[in-house]
């Protein structure tokens, strides 16, 4: 784990008076598995966005592999990179959402194509002979003709990955992507990230599964009122937290 994959400097999102990142300075290093957890409305989810561009922030630098993403100082855009060029480095991080987003009038293995062959120009065939190698490793070879609506919630949400990583991302964001599938299906979707992690995936993980947090990642992050409040390995904040708010929200939880 030597390249920094992910930086963050000073980073600050407000929506109009609501301030819901206060000077974020985060690091992830290639290979890592981070962790963010912390309570509803801490801003973990508009950090993992703000890392993609799905969401700007009001000031700060966002750097992914070395190239800077999105610059401002007092709302200002300081950014001297082409919209182009932000889009071809945002490609190259996959992302998986609460809900599963798949489209619906598509099958299991048009949605894990469409977008290799329409942004990454890739040939048919090709596109198809990954995602046939990607279903396998999500356990769904056997879905790849089926819609979306006739597979389970945890299917769909393995689908999800699948796609994310058809385009061969260098990192993988989750956004809570457990959040909205039955307790019983939880386990097959982190089976897939686990399984992820231990090929070397770069990967952050937003989530309320306190188990996943403490077995696969590297790092924990915990976060409340748009700040980082405690980062620490998962031994060391799970068994012995050293801020108030994190101790109360882990006996919470856990």
């Amino acid at each position: 784990m030597s390249n920094v994959m992910i930086k963050l400097e000073k980073v600050c999102k407000s929506f109009g008076s609501l301030e819901v990142l206060r000077n974020i300075d985060l690091e992830v290093r290639q290979g890592e598995v981070l962790s963010i957890i912390g309570p509803s409305g801490s801003g973990k989810s508009t950090l993992l966005r703000s890392l993609n561009h799905l969401e700007r922030i009001t000031s700060g630098r966002v750097t992914i592999d070395g190239e800077l993403i999105d610059e401002k100082v007092d709302g200002k855009d300081q950014l001297k990179v082409s919209h182009k060029k932000v889009a071809q480095i945002c490609s190259e991080l996959g992302m998986v959402f609460q809900r599963f987003n798949l489209f619906p009038h598509m099958t299991v293995l048009e949605n894990i194509i469409e977008a290799p062959m329409t942004v990454k120009k890739v040939s048919k065939a090709e596109a198809v002979a990954f995602a046939i190698e990607l279903l396998k490793k999500v356990g769904l070879e056997d879905k790849k003709n089926e819609y979306p609506s006739r597979l389970s919630g945890g299917q769909q949400q393995r689908v999800a990955i699948a796609r994310a990583l058809a385009m061969k991302p260098k990192i993988m964001l989750f956004d809570e992507p457990t959040s909205a599938l039955d307790p019983e299906l939880v386990g097959e979707v982190l089976q897939v990230m686990k399984d992820l992690a231990k090929e070397g995936m770069t990967m952050v993980v937003v989530t309320h599964e306190m188990g996943f947090a403490k077995e696969v990642c590297n790092r924990v992050i915990f976060m409340d009122k748009g700040e980082i409040l405690e980062e620490s390995s998962p031994e060391e904040i799970f068994s012995n937290p050293k801020h108030e708010r994190t101790k109360s929200f882990l006996q919470k939880v856990l």
